[in-house]
């Protein structure tokens, strides 16, 4: 029987689902904007499992994108993504938004930047060797100066925001290296890549107080 995953990238300004498997990950359910998100993950997930005349009660496994990226979805989809898991007792698996990316730029062969627009001049930034059944960090997931330099050979492929995708994730179910699985899902948060807006103003209020 075919393992059957939700997967979820809610890191990126125009979130994605996909319910399938590994070798069948089936198309990507986009939801237009962030700011939607909230209120139409549920009915998204929803028609994902109609449209397979499949239910919750079949999941073996959620995957959910880490971060970094953006603050609030990371935030509503692994919240979404540990309740399933936690009312269905299926295992959390995460793998990094930006690998997801990296792996539809580079179809799954060679060397990928991926690099997502952080603001403030910065992207976030990773980059990857793939070979079958098998992935190599590169460049670790991190914070770095839009146009700074990258130490990678020529010819590599490169990913955007655009180029994220829940579908794609899936791929990375087997693939040594790629996602994996969390250990303790209620204890477990994202690498959101820098502070929220209101956290880092409340850091610097309690700076110039100090």
């Amino acid at each position: 029987m075919t393992d059957l995953y939700l997967a979820l990238d809610t890191a990126t300004d125009v979130p994605s689902l996909a319910l399938g498997s590994p070798d069948a990950p089936g198309e990507d359910l986009r939801i237009p904007s962030r700011r939607d998100l909230s209120r139409e993950i549920e009915r998204a997930v929803q028609r994902l499992f109609a449209a397979r005349s499949a239910g919750a009660a079949q999941l073996d496994g959620v995957l959910v994108a880490d971060g970094p990226g953006s603050f609030t979805g990371l935030r509503i989809g692994i919240a979404f993504a540990k309740g399933l898991c936690r009312a269905r007792s299926v295992p959390l698996l995460s793998a990094p938004s930006l690998l997801g990316a990296a792996w539809t730029a580079a179809r799954g062969a060679g060397v990928a930047l991926a690099e997502y627009d952080a603001l403030r001049g910065d992207v976030y930034r990773a980059a990857y060797r793939f070979a079958p059944g098998s992935v190599e960090v590169l460049l670790a997931p991190a914070l770095a100066a839009a146009g700074s330099p990258v130490p990678l050979p020529a010819g590599y492929a490169r990913a955007t925001a655009e180029h994220a995708s829940a579908a794609q994730l899936l791929r990375l179910v087997r693939l040594s290296g790629g996602a994996q699985a969390v250990a303790v899902p209620a204890a477990w948060e994202p690498a959101y890549g820098r502070p929220a807006e209101a956290e880092a103003r409340y850091r610097a209020n309690q700076a110039r107080g100090a």
